[in-house]
């Protein structure tokens, strides 16, 4: 199924007026990975470069250059003969990329701890604020979801994890964004992201991972569960 050019302008609409003063380039990245992540391109859609082209008013090349960019991120899959489409992966596939963020942000987390003072625990409670009040909007949720989980592993003084981590997180976002919709569970019971302020506030290094670990690790089955249906 291939996205109406009304879809697309829908799409286009969330950041149209930032993006008059992007290169073709970063335009055409930024419009189909809104798309990806408003799940307006699903896993194994295919993506339409000349329609992405026509709607921007770009030609195809920076689309194309767009299209690689997003494939060494993880979220596009490029095939000789088909084009490109939104990468799909495969139940072990996403098993494996939630057991990787699991112990990465861990790892993350215990790096940023000696890095946390009341200004930067004050901002993660504000992120968590923010989540807090988008309850209400899927798509904003998910955003700050993501700020709040990127920004304690920013603190990690480690840029390469922390650009691993926002690469897991891009390659899983369609699976979860689905398990949210479906469910209708921000939240999981026993996991809330609060759970991680407060053992973040204690200070034990070993405690910290250990949460931000189980935080992950623990809805891996209903997101996966979705996959075989």
């Amino acid at each position: 199924m291939i996205p109406s050019k009304t879809r697309l302008v829908d799409v286009a609409a969330n950041w149209a007026s930032e993006a008059r003063s992007l290169s073709p380039l970063e335009q055409a990245y930024n419009f189909i990975l809104e798309a990806v992540l408003s799940g307006e391109l699903a896993p194994g859609m295919r993506i339409p470069t000349e329609a992405i082209a026509e709607r921007l008013g770009i030609s195809r090349m920076p689309v194309r250059d767009a299209l690689r960019r997003l494939e060494g991120d993880g979220a596009v899959t490029i095939y000789a003969n088909r084009g490109a489409v939104v990468a799909e992966y495969s139940k072990d596939d996403v098993v494996q990329l939630i057991e990787m963020r699991a112990v990465l942000e861990g790892l993350g987390a215990r790096f940023a701890l000696p890095n946390m003072t009341h200004r930067e625990m004050e901002e993660i409670r504000h992120l968590q604020s923010r989540m807090d009040q988008s309850a209400d909007d899927l798509g904003q949720w998910i955003v700050h979801h993501d700020a709040f989980h990127n920004y304690i592993t920013s603190l990690s003084g480690r840029p390469l994890l922390t650009r691993q981590t926002k690469k897991i997180r891009l390659m899983l976002r369609p699976y979860f964004r689905k398990h949210h919709a479906r469910h209708q569970e921000l939240e999981i019971p026993g996991y809330e992201h609060q759970k991680i302020i407060d053992v973040l506030a204690l200070g034990d290094a070993n405690e910290v991972e250990k949460e931000v670990r189980n935080h992950a690790m623990a809805n891996v089955g209903k997101v996966t569960g979705l996959m075989d249906r």
